[in-house]
């Protein structure tokens, strides 16, 4: 961590600790959310291809790590360098060589690593400052297990033979972890710090037909699977093969079937799932009971744009959540390029964050815990960062729109 992070962090928990109720933090958030605004543009380097994920890290010592996928290229970005700047860590292109085929990257994942093990990374080798672990998926079923510190491949995993790797997710509390569904309809389980040689090991392996989207509870006890025909169902994956999967009581009764289940999250004992036609459920897994609904705007524009999941060409609109999970961030899955942000524990919209000049599908999106920023991914290979643009910088803010300008040429 450098100077002017530490100082940020710094001013940031003062000013949290200034917040006397949990009613002070929800109503500072919600006034960042309402005042944010296009500032940072990235333009990613894997040309013409769509950003189709953007994922932060979930430890404490590297949460300040988010990792985008496009083409057959997956880019780690810090979101705090030297203060509130974003600025690349490391990138992998993942090209065909005599050990790997290469291909377009489908699904990304982190990768949990424990206190005791966050100075080594996998293949043996340590690091002073510790690692950061992500899992990649691609078109041809491989999983590939990246070290941040060593930017490069530590080991492969062949998980669905043939077949692309639709969705991935990693336990949040549990070393190694992680859970995959591909299109040969399996969904499965693995340690990729286990195996004899270090280098992955499948710890389960079940049925799951048509699922397109997959996330597991932070222990991976359980996971719960979105399906292509507008089905949830959770998974007991200490149960093997030989189990059908649970259909959830009372959720998604209001997902229209046809229409896929294109994006679950965990967070907690809360289960999140959007459908393609933009309706949204979250459901108490503890409880099995159904909390909240709510539909995306924008549903007649949404019509001429939905497609279903099980197109080989369809691209996902990915959600993202606060930690806490009290905050959803995501596109409409129309062309107007709107990000909106939602109280996850109510269903009301609190933001709906315009786009910069160019209008487009939003396909991922994400929310950072401290609320100042918000990420949306923009074909072709266009990532925003709405934030805080104080007023004494107005006068810089017509930069942004050079900037975007300039991005997009």
């Amino acid at each position: 961590m450098n100077s002017p992070e530490r100082r940020l962090r710094k001013a940031r928990a003062l000013e949290a600790a200034s917040l006397k109720s949990a009613r002070d933090v929800d109503d500072a958030h919600r006034a960042i959310l309402r005042s944010l605004r296009v500032k940072t543009v990235i333009r990613e380097n894997h040309g013409d291809a769509h950003t189709r994920a953007i994922e932060f890290s979930r430890c404490e010592r590297t949460k300040n790590l988010f990792a985008t996928i496009g083409g057959s290229t997956v880019t780690v970005y810090d979101d705090e360098h030297f203060g509130d700047h974003t600025a690349v860590v490391a990138q992998y292109v993942h090209e065909a060589t005599e050990h790997e085929r290469g291909g377009k990257i489908t699904s990304m994942c982190w990768v949990t690593q424990s206190a005791e093990k966050e100075n080594a990374a996998t293949g043996g080798t340590t690091h002073e400052f510790g690692d950061a672990v992500l899992a990649i998926g691609d078109e041809n079923g491989v999983i590939s297990v990246i070290s941040i510190a060593e930017n490069r491949v530590v080991s492969r995993i062949d998980a669905h033979p043939g077949a692309a790797v639709r969705d991935m997710d990693g336990a949040s509390a549990r070393d190694g972890f992680v859970v995959s569904v591909g299109k040969d309809g399996f969904l499965k389980a693995w340690d990729v710090f286990g195996g004899e040689d270090g280098e992955g090991e499948c710890v389960g392996t079940f049925d799951a037909q048509n699922a397109c989207s997959v996330a597991c509870d932070a222990d991976g006890s359980s996971a719960v699977t979105g399906h292509s025909q507008g089905k949830v169902k959770r998974w007991n994956l200490s149960a093997g093969i030989e189990q059908l999967g649970e259909s959830l009581t009372g959720f998604a009764s209001t997902f229209t079937e046809g229409h896929a289940v294109e994006c679950v999250r965990i967070v907690g004992d809360v289960l999140f799932a959007k459908t393609r036609a933009g309706r949204f459920e979250t459901y108490d897994l503890a409880k099995n009971k159904a909390l909240k609904q709510w539909t995306l705007p924008n549903a007649s524009r949404r019509a001429s744009t939905i497609k279903k999941l099980a197109n080989d060409d369809d691209t996902p609109c990915r959600f993202g959540t606060s930690t806490n999970g009290k905050y959803v961030a995501c596109g409409d899955s129309t062309h107007e390029g709107v990000v909106y942000v939602y109280d996850a524990r109510t269903g009301e919209e609190i933001s709906a964050l315009q786009p910069l000049r160019v209008t487009g599908v939003v396909y991922a999106a994400a929310v950072v815990d401290h609320c100042r920023h918000v990420f949306a991914s923009y074909g072709p290979a266009v990532v925003w960062r709405y934030e805080v643009i104080p007023s004494t910088a107005d006068a810089d803010a017509p930069n942004a729109v050079s900037a975007f300008e300039a991005a997009v040429k």
